[in-house]
């Protein structure tokens, strides 16, 4: 499990090359809803930019594509104001802050460090928090219903590893889904399986954000876009999982250009 970063973001780090630089942004239509592989290309023949991506992630996060009825928690600010939306048919998306999740196999300085992750690489260890870009998502229902009132990932189709684009300030990185937030046997103030915004050490340095398990992250501006299904869970081990996962940030672009283009 996770644990709670509750120091708020110091001075932005330098940005790494690996996040790719948006360009010009134009919106397009209302999204096309049809099965999304990781094979998909541009329609156009022209990839598309992480821009135009975001713009139109964000043309589609209405009312209308809400999937939850009940918000989440901002996991650093802890404020209940984050939603999560469906703007296209196996693709669901957030915007929140990035607490900084330092578990896994990696060693840490920090004292809530916790050797284990939810998930782990092809190989069955643990994940490496400080070489794998992973986000986290809430253990279970908090709410103990069916369907959730909030997002939980089992009842979208999400499973270990699955594949996310994350935008922030200007660059756009791949990821995978590494590990969860703890559930119901927690309060709302500490642990909340209801909680969005964390995401591992490698993920805040790709994105130049303040990486410490302690003082690092930041309280909003994150927007993470998460792919459901067997076609997109990411396989490897520590030492390839970060190259796995960029080497796949272009064909998710086109994949979602596609999709929500008119």
């Amino acid at each position: 499990m996770s644990s709670i970063r509750t120091g708020f973001a110091v001075a932005a780090a330098a940005a790494f090359a690996l996040g790719t630089q948006f360009a010009a942004a134009s919106a397009h239509a209302a999204p096309v809803h049809h099965t999304l592989t990781a094979n998909a290309v541009a329609a156009s023949g022209t990839d598309y930019t992480a821009a135009q991506v975001l713009a139109d992630i964000k043309k589609n996060s209405t009312s209308a594509t809400k999937v939850n009825t009940k918000p989440h928690i901002n996991t650093m600010t802890r404020d209940m104001n984050v939603n999560v939306y469906q703007p296209t048919k196996g693709v669901f998306t957030y915007t929140s802050s990035m607490a900084i999740d330092d578990d896994g196999s990696d060693p840490d300085p920090d004292p809530d460090h916790e050797g284990t992750t939810t998930f782990q690489d092809s190989n069955g260890k643990q994940l490496a928090a400080h070489h794998v870009p992973f986000f986290v998502l809430g253990d279970d229902c908090w709410d103990k219903k069916t369907p959730c009132p909030h997002f939980f990932y089992k009842e979208h189709g999400m499973s270990g590893r699955e594949f996310a684009l994350i935008f922030y300030k200007g660059k756009v990185i791949g990821s995978i889904f590494g590990d969860t937030q703890t559930a119901n046997n927690q309060t709302t103030s500490d642990n909340d399986s209801r909680e969005l915004g964390e995401a591992s050490t490698k993920a805040a340095q790709l994105l130049g954000i303040p990486s410490s398990g302690t003082t690092g992250g930041v309280d909003n501006g994150v927007t993470v876009v998460m792919f459901s299904g067997k076609d997109w869970v990411v396989d490897g081990t520590n030492s390839n999982l970060n190259s796995k996962a960029q080497a796949l940030v272009q064909k998710a672009l086109n994949t979602l250009g596609t999709a929500m283009a008119g």
